[in-house]
C-alpha cells in the first residue's frame, strides 16, 4: 500500500511510525500481515503479504468482466466467518482492543482456498 502525500509533519511520521508498531504487534490468520515498510521522503510504502486472489469486492460485484464465477453460499459464509474471527481478535483477543474503521468488501482479501483475511487496518484504538 503506497501513501503520499505533500509535506509530511512530525506528528503524521510518528502516527505512520506507531501504526507500524501496532501492525506488527497484532498478527492472526484472518489479519493480512505487515512484512515491512518504507519511508523515504514524502512516500510511505505498507508492504503486506501477498494475496493472489484480489479483493472481495472484484469476486463480489466484477466478477462477470473478470471472468470468475460468482460466489457460491458456502464460500460465502467461509469467508464471512474468517472476516468474523479476524475482527473478534481485534476488538477482544489481541492484547489492546481495536476497532476497524474501514471494513468492507475491498479490504477484505480472499485466499486460495477462499476464506479471507481483513487488510488496511485503519485502527482505533
Amino acid at each position: 500500500m503506497r501513501m503520499e502525500s505533500g509535506m509530511v509533519s512530525e506528528s503524521v511520521l510518528d502516527q505512520f511510525k506507531s501504526e507500524i508498531v501496532v501492525l506488527n504487534e497484532i498478527q492472526h490468520r484472518h489479519l493480512v500481515s505487515i512484512l515491512g515498510y518504507c519511508l523515504d521522503g514524502n512516500v510511505r510504502l505498507l508492504v503486506y503479504e501477498y494475496m493472489p486472489q484480489g479483493t472481495l469486492s472484484r469476486h463480489l460485484f466484477q466478477w462477470k468482466e473478470e471472468g470468475l464465477n460468482p460466489l457460491e453460499g458456502l464460500k460465502r459464509l467461509t469467508i464471512a466467518l474468517d472476516v468474523a474471527r479476524g475482527v473478534q481478535y481485534l476488538h477482544s483477543l489481541a492484547h489492546q482492543s481495536f476497532i476497524h474503521r474501514d471494513l468492507k468488501p475491498s479490504n477484505i482479501l480472499p485466499t486460495d482456498d477462499m476464506g479471507a483475511k481483513v487488510v488496511d487496518l485503519d485502527l482505533f484504538a
